[in-house]
Order: structure tokens, then C-alpha cells, then sequence
């Protein structure tokens, strides 16, 4: 599985967020729920305040599923920078192109065949924006540092090594 390094800032100000929906939509959800079971004066008062309840809710669950995702990725992050085995990736296979969401570039995923001391090869596949490896081929070989017993692996926006 490819990991997207994420550095101390990066996580800070991701975490930040996640904590700012997770209170805010909490705060949303609890207290529009209080308001719709303490005596609204209409029916359609309790029906509002459920919904924006419920969407409270949603938004809470929204940041604490970027809060957990954010910390996996950091823990992988480490353990990659601790653990992980230089080695190098060799493209096998180049898919069809897609454009981007933004619409303004296109990216292929990528069949790799990893190697390097210590760890059996694997192939893994990786979607790449063109512009992170320019001139990639089937053939190029990419630096890249695998964590050899969960396969993780983060490639290197460098030059090809070959």
C-alpha cells in the first residue's frame, strides 16, 4: 500500500481541523437535539432542530474520520522514516490516462514491481499525477522506501534512478 508522506505541520493543521468539525458539529448535534426534545412550540420547530441535529452529527463523524485517518497516516509516516527499507520501484505497466479532478492536468496509475534488500519483491499500484514523475516510461525505476512486513511503501518525487 503506497503511503503519502505527511509531515509535523501538515498533521497539525489537518488535526486541527478534524477537532474543529468533530467539536463543532458535536456542539450542533447536542444542543439542537436538546432543543428539539424540550417542549419546541411546533411540530415543524422539532423537525428543524432534528435535522439540523442529525447534520450536526454528520459533520462530527465527518472530523473524527479525518482525525483517525490522519493519525494512521502519520503512525505510517514514522514507521516508514524508522523502519523503512531504501529500494527501488520499476514500472511494469502504465494505465490509461484520466484527468484530474481540478480538470487541469491528468494522472495513470502505475504497476510497480518493488524491490531492495531485506524483503521479498512485490508489484503494487500506484495512481500518479503526470506532473510528480515527468517522463516516467515502462522500464524507469523509481527510489522508494518500503516498510518490508506490512508492504508499505512511499515513492520518491526525485529523478528516476535509471
Amino acid at each position: 500500500m503506497r503511503v503519502e508522506p505527511m509531515g509535523p505541520v501538515l498533521a497539525t493543521i489537518a488535526n486541527l481541523f478534524g477537532a474543529g468539525l468533530l467539536g463543532g458539529g458535536g456542539w450542533l448535534a447536542v444542543s439542537f437535539t436538546h432543543g428539539a426534545l424540550s417542549d419546541p412550540e411546533t411540530t415543524v420547530d422539532a423537525v428543524v432542530f432534528a435535522a439540523v441535529a442529525l447534520f450536526g452529527a454528520f459533520v462530527a463523524s465527518v472530523g473524527l474520520g479525518t482525525l483517525l485517518h490522519n493519525r494512521e497516516r502519520r503512525r505510517s509516516t514514522r514507521r516508514l522514516a524508522t523502519q523503512g527499507v531504501d529500494g527501488a520501484a520499476e514500472v511494469i505497466a502504465i494505465g490509461p490516462g484520466e484527468v484530474m479532478p481540478d480538470g487541469l492536468a491528468t494522472q495513470h496509475e502505475l504497476r510497480l514491481r518493488v524491490t531492495g534488500p531485506g524483503f521479498e519483491p512485490f508489484e503494487a499500484s500506484s495512481v500518479e499525477p503526470d506532473n510528480h514523475f515527468p517522463g516516467v516510461v515502462v522500464g524507469s525505476r523509481l527510489a522508494v522506501v518500503v516498510h518490508p512486513p506490512s508492504r508499505e511503501f512511499s515513492l520518491h518525487r526525485a529523478e528516476p534512478v535509471c
